[in-house]
């Protein structure tokens, strides 16, 4: 008997703990609709009989949510805002993707419609956005698309037009006729404030005024007639602005209805005035006035409000741990915890400042190091390029005076010979003949050697025609066909700047005679203001730029480097099979 009472007392507690848990299920399924219908003064009222502690996770969630769309649909959009972050915070606790989405669209909804630019809702969009594009949901995009666009109306109205036409393009695929007339009405809104064609702006405001009298959208219908009466202010019809604002007036409009009015009747109110109706425009304003004192009376009330919850909390926890202070403790309790903060705070402060001045120092050092390498490497290559041109100079010169000289001796002793031989037998005639050719060949490819080692800017002779000139002799040599051409060189540069373009030039192309299998190369050459620009292009066989390593001894290493060495910027552009172009920037100041 004992044990039956027992099974009986457990169930009816199980029951009346199910049923009281239903109840507040069935509460918040009741709020989903008044919300949906607007009755936002009930929703917020049943929302205050639902006890939140009682909810598991997802229901609080959901309760969060409820609460943060009906204060912001009250205006009161800070302690909306609030709500939603808890219901974002308790959606991602139970993992729930779809309602974390739902959530951030609310928030950039309520974010971008203020004018408080340090609200930032590009984290929100970005994760909205980016759950859409995953879901791959034209329904999802088409609100994604829609959003951005409104975002962008006020900055960047070309960036709204080619997102709206992606939301067209989305909602297409699901024929949401509502979604049709929102599109239409922000696209009215895009023409009306950002362009001249404000019939236009009318012609969209109609197609999205007659779905929404058709689906019987007060709210919506409201919005619509001031959108319209706000083109013909613009137009200097008046009459029919009025006409149109107090068509919006009329209407039982229930969400924003604060802000909504205290708008409304400063634009009635202004097109009062420009009609000269003085008398209408005094009224107006005065509502305007009242509705605006209203609003900010409910920011202080919802302030007070949000004080108010947290110490209701604060108090339910408190008398759980039957736990009771003294209001003069709890004044000291509370000064001593301001302190503690503050003191905290100021040594975080004071961390934080130590830790810039040590991070400043640091990298100042490094800088210094830096600068220092920087420096060595300068005059290394400063260095390197010097000997070059002296080795280049003393190794021409010796073949020149040297073995140049000696040949051309022996070739003069060989004509000697010949003339003075009066009678040679044929053998011996074709054997000094072979002779006199070999060394009259070996004479010249020592004179050519001499040139090409040689090969560089003379003083008397300038950089342009150095470059033609060389292009000539590689062009014989290789069988390569180099092309010219240039813009603005006709002043001559600094003599040693010159130098430093011919020898980047030369090594350019012997670059392209080793490695680029070219038959045709072009150097174009560019004097443009303080500003000299190089570009060697060739047909030959490319490679992929994007694995390039600049290795040390390699042909665009040392290239690189003479180019860093006066101050010059190298872009490598190839395509395997398709040719290579570097492109050379040189300041000339």
């Amino acid at each position: 008997m004992k044990s039956k009472s027992l099974h009986i007392a457990c169930f009816t507690t199980a029951f009346i703990l199910a049923s009281f848990c239903f109840s507040q299920y069935d509460k918040l399924q009741l709020i989903d609709s008044l919300i949906e219908t607007k009755q936002i003064n009930f929703a917020l009222n049943t929302l205050k009989t639902v006890d939140s502690a009682s909810l598991n996770l997802g229901q609080k969630a959901w309760y969060y949510k409820l609460f943060g769309r009906s204060l912001v649909l009250d205006s009161q959009d800070d302690l909306g805002f609030l709500n939603y972050l808890k219901a974002k915070k308790a959606y991602q606790q139970i993992d729930s993707s779809e309602q974390v989405a739902e959530v951030n669209l609310y928030i950039v909804q309520l974010l971008s419609a203020t004018e408080f630019s340090e609200l930032d809702y590009g984290p929100y969009l970005n994760e909205y956005v980016a759950y859409a594009k995953e879901q791959n949901s034209p329904v999802l995009l088409t609100k994604a698309y829609m959003l951005i666009g409104k975002c962008f109306i006020n900055s960047e109205p070309t960036k709204t037009i080619a997102f709206f036409k992606k939301a067209v393009l989305e909602n297409q695929k699901t024929a949401d006729a509502l979604m049709s007339a929102k599109i239409h009405h922000n696209v009215g809104v895009l023409f009306a404030e950002h362009t001249i064609y404000l019939d236009s702006a009318l012609y969209h405001y109609d197609l999205a005024l007659k779905e929404y009298q058709k689906q019987n959208l007060i709210d919506y219908i409201s919005y619509i007639y001031n959108n319209k009466a706000t083109v013909y202010k613009k137009q200097g019809d008046y009459a029919s602005a009025i006409d149109n604002y107090l068509k919006a007036d009329s209407l039982p409009i229930k969400e924003y209805r604060k802000n909504n009015k205290q708008s409304l009747y400063a634009s009635l109110a202004d097109a009062y005035e420009k009609n000269n109706d003085y008398g209408n425009q005094a009224k107006y304003l005065k509502l305007h006035l009242a509705y605006k004192d209203s609003v900010n009376e409910e920011t202080q009330n919802t302030a007070m409000l949000d004080i108010q919850t947290k110490y209701e909390v604060e108090k339910k926890e408190n008398e759980n741990l039957k736990l009771k202070q003294n209001k003069t403790w709890l004044t000291v309790g509370l000064s001593i915890l301001t302190l503690l903060l503050l003191l905290s705070y100021l040594a975080y402060k004071n961390q934080l400042s130590k830790k810039k001045i040590a991070e400043s120092a640091k990298e100042i050092e490094q800088q210094k190091v830096e600068k220092l390498l920087k420096d060595q490497e300068i005059n290394g290559i400063d260095a390197m390029i010097e000997g070059q041109e002296k080795e280049r100079q003393r190794i021409a010169d010796d073949l020149h005076d040297n073995l140049g000289s000696l040949l051309a001796t022996l070739k003069l002793h060989f004509q000697n010979f010949k003339i003075r031989k009066e009678r040679i037998e044929n053998q011996e005639k074709e054997l000094l003949n072979k002779t006199d050719n070999l060394i009259e060949e070996a004479y010249r490819k020592v004179r050519s050697m001499a040139h090409a080692k040689n090969a560089g800017v003379k003083s008397n002779v300038g950089l342009l025609p150095a470059i033609k000139n060389f292009a000539a002799k590689v062009t014989i040599v290789n069988q390569l066909v180099i092309d010219v051409e240039d813009h603005g060189m006709e002043e001559r540069l600094e003599n040693s700047l010159e130098i430093g373009i011919f020898r980047i030039i030369q090594e350019l192309i012997t670059n392209v005679i080793k490695h680029s299998k070219a038959t045709e190369s072009t150097i174009h050459l560019t004097h443009h203001e303080d500003n000299i620009n190089i570009m060697v292009e060739d047909n030959g066989i490319g490679f992929d730029s994007s694995k390039l390593k600049f290795a040390q001894g390699m042909g665009l290493y040392s290239i690189r480097k003479r180019v860093e060495n006066i101050n010059g910027r190298l872009i490598i552009d190839s395509i395997v099979s398709r040719g290579t172009t570097i492109i050379i920037d040189i300041p000339t100041l």
